[in-house]
């Protein structure tokens, strides 16, 4: 299949590939299957979630563990089993990202990650009652908090 892209052109994609989001994502509830897309072939971390819906709905995405090692969210029992899910080992966990020029005014959305489950493509967006992780976690700050640890 093919699919007009924001930030891609004309991708080609495998049915088996999309993301279910039963309820859609916050602020986007109508919208409710996606593609994750790897920005580079060589790094797993940094993608793309694009809307099958509308091509102009599209959000940047990391996985958090690859910078900040002390993130731990957790899922109540009720949105492991929407998942299809015994525990969070089993998913893939994604934040939002804001994107700017500056990685440095760059921000991560820790508070309301992407719960993916490889196994049937269903997602979540959860909101995590911790007042640590913020909807718009700073870059910068994360480079800091990483030295301090070192």
């Amino acid at each position: 299949m093919i699919k007009e892209t924001k930030y891609f052109g004309k991708y080609s994609y495998d049915e088996k590939n999309i993301i279910s989001f039963e309820n859609g994502l916050f602020g986007f509830e109508q919208e409710k299957e996606f593609l994750l897309i790897q920005l580079d072939p060589n790094n797993e971390d940094v993608l793309c979630l694009q809307s099958l819906k509308n091509k102009d709905t599209a959000f940047f995405t990391v996985n958090p563990f690859a910078f900040l090692e002390e993130y731990h969210p957790t899922l109540t029992n009720a949105e492991l089993q929407t998942l299809g899910a015994t525990n969070i080992g089993e998913l893939l966990i994604y934040v939002i990202c804001s994107m700017t020029d500056d990685i440095r005014t760059s921000t991560a959305n820790l508070k309301c990650p992407i719960a993916v489950n490889p196994k049937s493509n269903k997602a979540l967006q959860i909101m995590l009652d911790n007042p640590e992780y913020q909807i718009r976690h700073s870059f910068a700050a994360l480079g800091q908090k990483e030295e301090e640890n070192s």
